[in-house]
Formats: C-alpha cells, structure tokens, sequence
C-alpha cells in the first residue's frame, strides 16, 4: 500500500505523524511525506522519504502579519485564521495534486490544517484521513467553524483539478489524546496511543542520574515565542527568575532562536537547546510551558504534572483539557507573569502528596492502554481497502 502523509509549514505538526509513518513503513507499506521546503529537514531527520511541495514559507512570520498585539494573542480579523490557511493550501496544492497523480496513493494522511491534503486526496480518489496533534480542534465550534469556510474557499481548486468539493473534509482521524483529553470530534475517531517523538537527539549524561533536588523542566516549544511580535510571549526567564527562590533543578529546553531570548543564565539552570525533551521528562518532578500539544502529551505520557501558561487558543483549550483532568495548573490574566504565583504553583505540583502527580500518573495509564501503533495501522488499511472510493481514470 501507498500512503501519502502532508504537512503544513510547521515542523511541529509533522513530529506527531512520524511515529505513524513509521508504523506504515514497519507493516511493509511505502511512505512518502509531503511537505513544504520549511519542513524537509525536519522530516529526513526523522529518516523519511520526503517530497518538497509548494514554495518556501515561514509560517511564523505569515501568522505575525494576522496577529494583534493583544494578551492574550487574538486575530487582527475573524477570517484571518481562514485566510491564512487557505493561503497555504493553495501554495501547496498544485506540487502535492502533481505528485499524487503520478504516485497514486492508496491512503492520504493530513495534519489538520493541511487541507491541500484533501483537494490531492479526491482527485486521487483515495480516502483520507485527518491526524490530529493533539485534543481535536474540529470538535470545537472554531475548529468547525474553520473547516466549513476553508471547505467553502477551497470549492474553486477542487473544480479546477476536475474534483467535486466533499460534503466533509476526512473519512476518519487519528486521535493520540487519552480518554480524559479526547473531544467529540465530527466523523469516526480512531484512538492511538500517543508515542512521543520530538526529533532526535544526544541524551545528556545528567539526564539518566537522579536527581538531588526537584528537577522543573521549563520549555516554550518552537512556535510561541515567535508567533507574534510581543517579546513578553516568550516568558522563560520570568519563570526562571521565579524559580530562583525554590529548591530546584530548572532545567530549561529552548530552541536556537530562543536562546539568544534567553540571555546568560549562569549556573542558575541548565540550559539545553534544540534537545527533544522527551529526553529528560522521565527525571523530571514538573514541567512548566506554554500549553502546546506537545509537550501537554509527552509529559502526560511520562507521568509529569504540569504548569501551563498559555496565550494562543489551542493552548488555551489543551490547558482547560489539562486542568479538568486534575494534572495540572493553569495560570491565567495576570499571574502568568507573577514570580509569586508560579512559585506557589509549582510548590503545589511537586509536594508530597500533590493530587496532580496522582492524577498525572492516571493520564499516562490512559495512554498505555490505548491501542498500539500496529492495530491503528490495521484499521487503516482497512479504511484503504474498504472505504476507498472509485479512483478517476489516470
């Protein structure tokens, strides 16, 4: 079987569809990934067969121009996330509906916004599914908000590939998020047992010794700090100057550009860049980030009670998510940038005793009992042979 995954130009959506790919190429089945140039080092990282589509984009940069400077973080227009996204779509479109036509996939897998995915998709004639990265968007009233006028502004490039627009977008989606995050999401939903996969990386010899003290893992993925203009979305030295005063071992897991944000530290910390925290999240006592689905699921799978201080929506709702299932904290208004605050939540999640650590452990046995990675390959080669429509003459 032929599978086509596509990505949009955020190298983090990609990283929850590898251990998948994976999966697919373990079973004996071709992958290739399509991308925008922005993510091609990243997928041949992950050891994939990669195929460029569209033209280079910085997506970070794009999604300043929508933003306001406001707090917390709000688009300039209602249709703004519309626009941009649709914007992508057609930049990635007539590459990835070229390659699919030539390669004749059996299955499409998109990331969420990827939405050229489905345009490559029904000229193709193959069944497509949506992998969620996280708790499912298209189960709130933004995400389905976003998929009808997406659907609606994307009607023209599906008549122009001699495609007839679908009523819905996807035919399944894959969802790693455990029973106490999951949201009731449009279609039929296949669970997956969440595997964390951050991009490689050299494990540092601290990071399998115990530690002395509490070790606070402090990270702001790879995407907030430079989603808008506002240097004060980048909160990491705050929350180091907060931790100063806790017996601690803040660990702080930045990116390249970050660091420079992040100026000499001493030895108040240990400082790691472009390091996959899945690394060091097993040693750790607490997290502290921005409420990205990432680092929400990897240390949820690793048992770590988290602080969430989050600016954007969909880290909004993962820390609602987070926060409802008793694992976390979340600091919201104007605590987000109080020294006193953030102590006293991580003084609460690290005691003896704290109910997030119980309720942590109880998320990561939700995981473990998720279907394995092999069986939801099953059912998708099922979906493949089953529910693939007709395919159009080449």
């Amino acid at each position: 079987m032929r599978v086509l995954l596509t990505t949009a130009a955020w190298p983090s959506h990609y990283l929850f569809m590898v251990p998948l790919a994976w999966a697919f190429r373990a079973a004996g089945h071709e992958v290739r990934i399509a991308a925008q140039p922005h993510v091609v080092d990243t997928v041949l990282k992950s050891g994939l067969t990669v195929v460029p589509v569209g033209p280079d984009l910085d997506f970070a940069r794009l999604h300043r121009k929508f933003v306001a400077d406001t707090d917390p973080a709000q688009y300039r227009t209602r249709d703004a996330i519309i626009t941009i996204f649709h914007r992508v779509a057609e930049m990635m479109t007539p590459d990835l509906v070229r390659f699919a036509e030539t390669w004749r996939p059996h299955l499409v897998v998109r990331d969420p916004v990827a939405f050229a995915g489905s345009v490559a998709a029904e000229v193709v004639g193959a069944p497509l599914v949506r992998h969620a990265w996280g708790p499912d968007l298209y189960g709130t009233a933004p995400g389905a908000w976003l998929a009808h006028h997406i659907l609606e502004r994307l009607g023209p490039t599906y008549e122009l590939y001699g495609a007839t627009p679908p009523t819905v977008l996807d035919h399944l989606a894959v969802d790693p998020t455990p029973p106490s995050l999951h949201i009731d999401a449009p279609g039929v939903s296949v669970p997956m047992a969440y595997v964390p996969y951050n991009g490689p990386g050299v494990v540092p010899s601290w990071a399998v010794q115990p530690p002395t003290r509490p070790r606070v893992c402090v990270t702001w993925g790879t995407f907030t700090s430079t989603a808008t203009d506002e240097p004060e979305m980048f909160l990491v030295p705050r929350i180091l100057d907060a931790l100063d005063a806790l017996d601690v071992e803040p660990v702080l897991a930045v990116t390249a550009a970050e660091r420079d944000l992040l100026g000499d530290v001493g030895d108040r910390a240990t400082v790691v860049q472009d390091l996959p925290i899945h690394t060091i999240l097993s040693g750790c006592a607490a997290v502290i980030h921005h409420g990205g689905a990432t680092t929400v699921l990897s240390a949820a799978r690793f048992g770590v009670p988290q602080l969430t201080i989050p600016h954007l929506f969909e880290q909004r709702l993962n820390s609602d998510l987070l926060e409802t299932a008793g694992a976390s904290i979340q600091l919201k208004g104007d605590d987000r940038r109080d020294p006193v605050a953030i102590r006293a939540a991580v003084t609460d999640l690290i005691r003896d005793g704290s109910p997030y650590a119980a309720a942590s452990r109880r998320l990561r046995e939700e995981i473990l009992a998720m279907p394995p990675l092999h069986e939801v390959v099953g059912r998708l080669e099922q979906a493949a042979r089953a529910d693939a429509p007709t395919a159009p003459a080449a």
